[in-house]
């Protein structure tokens, strides 16, 4: 009857360290990996006499900073851990990556609208250092003196977050309006650290810009875009 040889263990270690060195993503090569030092556990356990317990204790130390970085590589890639909220505004957020909107989350502060009078987001022509979304609701918009409503799906003060200028329109959400807030300073810092996540970010601002210009005026009352949205949409093309 075939008796499995314990020395052999260190040979399967090591053959699954080999493959994880050739493997190019992360995520499998981290689950490689702690199969590896599990196996080599097993070796030192079994194999010497007596048990090398300082290699062992070396060996699960090693496997807990790899789950570690295996649980942030997931929380990376998927939506674990999000609220329903933070889903639903995931799904909006469709040019970035659930590890880049995490970071992005981490710094949005969540509001309702509490003023009967409505509660003021942006003023046209007049600085702004913050970046809206309406996540519930409908936004009354002024430009030009011209009148409209924006719905839920939108941002706010987005040309101006893009071009760091004055607001191009006044935004007042009414009573009971649910909307995301995002400090410009703090976002493009972050932006700025992580290029990746400031291309996404800058992507999904200039498609929302499109489609407010595709819907929000009908071909015979059209104003002239700004110079500031003008100067945007070059910037895109």
């Amino acid at each position: 009857m075939f008796e499995f040889d314990p020395k052999w263990l260190i040979h399967i270690g090591a053959g699954l360290l080999l493959i994880a060195y050739a493997v190019r993503d992360e995520l499998r090569l981290r689950i490689l990996i702690i199969a590896a030092t599990f196996i080599y556990i097993a070796y030192y356990y079994y194999v010497p006499e007596p048990p090398l317990w300082d290699a062992i204790v070396t060996s699960v130390l090693m496997v807990v900073v790899n789950i570690w970085v295996l649980g942030e590589i997931l929380l990376e890639r998927t939506t674990l851990r999000m609220t329903d909220d933070e889903k639903a505004l995931f799904d909006a957020f469709e040019t970035l990556s659930p590890g880049q909107f995490r970071r992005i989350a981490k710094i949005a502060k969540w509001h309702r609208a509490d003023n009967p009078e409505g509660t003021l987001l942006i003023r046209e022509d007049e600085p702004s250092d913050a970046l809206f979304y309406i996540f519930d609701g409908l936004v009354s918009v002024e430009k030009y003196g011209r009148q409209f409503r924006l719905p839920e799906g939108n941002f706010v003060g987005e040309v101006a977050y893009v071009l760091n200028r004055k607001t191009t329109t006044t935004a007042v959400a009414p009573k009971g309006v649910r909307y995301v807030e995002w400090d410009a300073g703090v976002l493009r810092r972050l932006s700025h650290r992580y290029p990746a996540l400031g291309n996404a970010l800058n992507a999904l601002l200039t498609r929302d810009l499109a489609k407010k210009l595709k819907t929000s005026y009908q071909p015979d009352d059209a104003l002239p875009p700004t110079k500031q949205t003008a100067e945007l949409l070059e910037a895109v093309d």
